[in-house]
């Protein structure tokens, strides 16, 4: 194909050269359609002279000559255009224009209908990945396929980019790659990488191939290398096959398959599978046999995960998340590449909008299943809970949820009366292997009267009923207990009690020109509930449910709004919300019997502990939220909760998320602050920096260190990582529209 067009331009451009003044049919200074005798054409051809040769059908235009052609716009100096065959010669200032796309250069043959054609000495742009690209000749082979010798690319703008690649030979196909021979990579004119043969993507599209790789190296894997390759399937399908070497470990081997049938009907499923080549001998010393139970496979290795949505027929919407790995330290050995959990853990949050159930430190894995069917009031799940329990001794007594429906009613007027009711019902299948299981319902009816007296109080008195009923299909527990199997067993409570609440609204003016006027709103609460003591022996204990405790308390809580009137410009009001302030206790009035331990009262303090929080938006870019518990019998408060946000416009940000707690007897539990700084120094540097400290302990937890440099056409981002078990170090160098190429080092910690 590249031959015949050479020789039929060579010897169109010969004729032209060589006898450049035809016949002349006609000649003016207007619009020329461009059809051969008896044919309508889309063709239009402008210019300054024209000459037309009736006995061969071929149009000679000079001076600014424009050709608009279906979907392209082409101007030289000169043409010649067969109107049969669409075969044009073009020389001088030649412009080819095509959407984003154009070519330029000193001499051209084109082939108008097959969209092919010859350019000497051009230089060309594909708008669609931003791709630069100039050569000695350069053939368009097709719609979307070009061929150039002696070429220059980049994906830079500028007359002096960043980086460019020169090759003898290149091929490039938009939505498909690039192949280049004898190719060196220059960053500004210096030459620093040669290779013989160069291939990258040139898509904006999906579409089947290989994907970057990831280098590392590391005391755990050794050095490996990830290297996946993506498959189109189909529109809707598509599917990444990963193979992961590591030195020490092996091949990992896992595909990651995707389907969108709608928006609310999609699913990832992920899989990875390993024979580690590592005995056990290197996971005893990072201590995770110091646990009872806690053994592994030594050789064959692998992880399931995946999530759907789901959307069925009558409005019934739901999903699907499961979660099975093959031993308790998978997850903290394979903790980068793209089937770490931390890849995992993103590809679902950015795909469904929820990540992994449970983090990588966790030896329970949780599985489920729910689907939900809503009405304007009331709702209806069916759901499926089946935990993995890594602890082998463990793992026969896990209790499995198989399955869990619930029905929950919001309050609702009662036959149109002034009586409002609202309810909860909840089924449980409590399964397993070993130990007792069996089945329980709960039924929470609730009826009440809302009441408003001279527009100023609120009274709502309420009364409701807790029936639990159980039928224990086998027990396996303390032979003193009164607990009996294969029976049936039910417990009833009622709960009675009343709410109340009024307002107290202020205005205040300000004095200011902008902030006006001042709300501040004041809403005392006042509550009382209580529920008898029964007995629960005869009643198997699934979860902390199973045992509850009688109440005779009362609640009282004051909750302050603050808004804030801005009058920004003359007719022009905008209100803020800008502080809430809430302080809330209760006081028991005999304490609570007959479930499981509340540590929050007692005989002799029968006061809790007085809880406040603080939200403040004083501004547009801060805000703050404080909480904290005081015992008014130690004088002395027993937690601190701080969480302070400031960012602006531009995308600074600053975070600081203070936490301290202290139990019953005054030890520390939580002592622990973090930071976290997000700034962008300038247009296109931006350094990211987080710390978590132990107060209590004098030590770091864990430190990131972030630095990200990305101009146009390339990126560089280097961090560092320091926490007790692991030290990592991050360089990551990116080339838009050509790939990305991440290299990481690593380095336990001592």
């Amino acid at each position: 194909m590249r031959k015949t067009l050479r020789i039929v331009g060579f010897c169109l451009l010969v004729a032209f050269l060589c006898f450049p003044d035809l016949p002349a049919g006609s000649q003016d200074r207007v619009e020329k359609s461009v059809a051969a005798p008896g044919e309508d054409s889309e063709y239009r051809l402008r210019a300054d002279y024209f000459s037309y040769d009736e006995r061969q059908n071929i149009y000679t235009a000079r001076g600014n000559v424009t050709l608009r052609a279906p979907g392209r716009v082409i101007t030289a100096d000169e043409m010649r255009l067969d109107a049969l065959t669409r075969e044009a010669i073009l020389e001088g200032d030649i412009r080819i224009e095509q959407g984003g796309d154009w070519l330029v250069g000193e001499k051209a043959f084109l082939d108008l209908e097959e969209q092919t054609g010859i350019i000497e000495y051009g230089r060309g742009f594909l708008a669609e990945g931003n791709f630069h690209f100039s050569g000695a000749v350069i053939e368009k082979l097709g719609p979307q396929t070009y061929h150039v010798e002696q070429a220059t690319f980049t994906t830079c703008d500028g007359d002096r980019p960043s980086w460019h690649f020169r090759t003898r030979d290149l091929r490039v196909t938009l939505e498909g790659y690039g192949f280049a021979k004898h190719t060196r990579f220059h960053v500004r004119s210096v030459p620093v990488l040669y290779t013989p043969y160069l291939v990258f993507p040139a898509k904006t599209k999906r579409q089947t191939g290989l994907l970057p790789p990831r280098l590392g190296k590391g005391d755990l894997l050794g050095w490996d290398v990830d290297l996946p390759f993506f498959w189109a399937i189909s529109r809707s399908t598509d599917a990444t096959f990963y193979s992961h070497y590591m030195s020490k470990r092996g091949l990992m081997m896992g595909p990651e398959f995707r389907y969108a049938a709608s928006k609310k009907n999609k699913g990832v499923f992920r899989f990875d599978y390993l024979r580690d080549q590592e005995d056990s001998d290197e996971l005893r010393e990072q201590n995770f046999y110091t646990l009872p139970g806690l053994t592994r496979v030594t050789r064959d290795r692998w992880w399931w995960r995946s999530k759907q949505d789901i959307d069925l027929p009558h409005g019934i919407r739901g999903n699907m998340d499961l979660d099975f790995v093959s031993d308790p330290d998978y997850l903290q050995t394979f903790k980068t590449g793209f089937s770490s959990w931390v890849e995992s853990d993103r590809v679902f949050r950015k795909t469904f909008n929820r990540g992994l159930i449970n983090d990588d430190t966790i030896t329970t894995r949780e599985s489920n299943l729910l689907l939900n069917k809503t009405w304007a009031a009331q709702a209806a799940n069916f759901e499926l809970h089946y935990y993995q329990n890594l602890n082998d001794d463990a793992d026969e007594t896990t209790l499995q949820q198989l399955p869990l429906v619930t029905y929950s009613a919001s309050k609702q007027p009662l036959l149109g009366g002034p009586f409002f009711w609202q309810g909860n019902a909840i089924y449980v299948d409590y399964w397993r292997p070993e130990g007792t299981r069996g089945h329980r319902v709960n039924l929470e009816p609730r009826l009440s009267l809302p009441l408003r007296r001279g527009g100023y109080l609120e009274l709502e008195p309420f009364v409701g009923i807790l029936e639990t009923a159980y039928l224990i299909e086998h027990y396996d527990e303390p032979e003193d207990s009164r607990v009996r199997e294969k029976t049936f067993q039910n417990r009833t409570l009622y709960e009675a009690g009343v709410d109340a609440a009024t307002e107290i609204v202020g205005i205040f003016r300000m004095g200011a020109d902008t902030w006006t006027k001042t709300r501040h709103t004041v809403r005392p609460q006042i509550g009382y509930e209580f529920r008898p003591e029964v007995s629960q022996n005869k009643l198997p204990s699934f979860d902390s449910t199973d045992r509850v405790n009688s109440r005779n308390r009362i609640t009282y809580r004051l909750i302050n709004f603050f808004s804030a009137r801005l009058d920004p410009a003359p007719g022009e009001v905008e209100y803020h919300d800008f502080a809430r302030l809430e302080v809330s206790q209760f006081y028991d009035i005999s304490q609570p019997e007959g479930g499981v331990a509340d540590t929050s009262t007692s005989r002799d303090r029968p006061f809790s502990n007085v809880f406040t929080q603080l939200d403040f938006t004083p501004k547009r870019y801060v805000n703050f939220t404080y909480k904290n518990r005081f015992s008014p019998y130690d004088t002395d408060f027993k937690s601190h909760e701080l969480l302070a946000r400031l960012w602006d416009q531009r995308g600074d940000k600053l975070t600081v998320d203070y936490r301290r707690q202290l139990d019953d007897d005054d030890n520390i539990i939580v002592d622990e602050i973090g930071a976290k700084l997000q700034l962008k120094l300038w247009e296109g540097v931006s350094i990211n920096v987080r710390s978590d400290y132990d107060l209590n302990r004098k030590e770091n937890i864990k430190s990131e260190y972030n630095i990200t440099i990305q101009r146009q056409c390339w990126g560089i981002s280097a961090s560092y990582v320091d926490d007790p078990d692991d030290r990592r170090v991050a360089l990551g160098i990116s080339l838009y529209g050509v790939g990305e190429l991440q290299a990481q080092t690593f380095s336990s910690g001592d």
